[in-house]
């Protein structure tokens, strides 16, 4: 699993190439799911959910430095 920041954002892209993206100031709650350590719980919008990497990479994307959200161009006449 990728997790990146992307703004007031965070976007997980799972394995299977799905996206799904969270906006960081609704997380409530995060939590190692087992011993291993390998899967995170987070609450989201008061709704927990499993994300499939290490507590350590889901913290450390919520606390880099947003890159910028990049604006689409206007269309052109």
């Amino acid at each position: 699993m990728a997790i990146e920041r992307v703004g007031q954002f965070i976007e997980f892209i799972g394995d299977d190439g799905i996206r799904n993206v969270v906006r960081v100031t609704a997380i409530q709650w995060l939590c190692d799911s087992d011993e291993i350590a390998d899967e995170t719980f987070m609450t989201v919008a008061n709704k927990t959910i499993l994300v499939r990497a290490p507590l350590t990479e889901v913290r450390d994307a919520l606390l880099e430095d947003p890159r910028p959200i990049r604006m689409m161009p206007p269309k052109q006449p």
